[in-house]
């Protein structure tokens, strides 16, 4: 975590049996029956399947070549006020290989910080990029922490 500029300890990592199950540990933490979830459409399924069974409701939000559209995000999060959380893929998006631009990724984080909404960064590919330029930082929580 260090080597991507995540300071944490031994108290704060959950080792997992793999990606789905910190998916649905995320669910389970997080959603209560009813809650809102913002997501991009379209998204990872097996994600949306597994916040499903704590009965959750969804939004999406549209996207374009750039990642997901924040004008359309700020209309959801305006007309969802009890949105509990963003669920996004910024880096090679699933199932669109989509990445979320820079602009866009601190754009997100001011309209989280605005509306008081979690993000949840699910980041599976981050790590493999084959060509092009990686945004720095890479994990929202980073940017998160400079615009803060």
């Amino acid at each position: 975590m260090k080597g991507i500029g995540i300071n944490s300890t031994i108290e704060n990592v959950l080792i997992t049996s793999g990606s789905q199950q910190a998916i649905d540990l995320t669910g389970r933490l997080f959603i209560n029956e009813g809650d809102t979830i913002i997501c991009e459409s379209p998204t990872y399924l097996a994600a949306i399947n597994a916040f499903k069974s704590y009965d959750a409701k969804f939004v999406e939000v549209v996207m374009d070549d750039d990642g997901m559209v924040m004008e359309e995000l700020e209309k959801k999060l305006n007309n969802h006020p009890d949105t509990k959380f963003i669920y996004t893929i910024p880096d090679f998006q699933n199932p669109t290989g989509r990445t979320l631009k820079l602009e866009r990724r601190k754009r997100m984080i001011e309209l989280a910080n605005q509306y008081d909404v979690l993000i949840v960064e699910d980041n599976p590919y981050g790590a493999v990029r084959f060509a092009g330029e990686e945004l720095p930082p890479p994990p929202l929580n980073i940017l998160t922490q400079r615009i803060e």
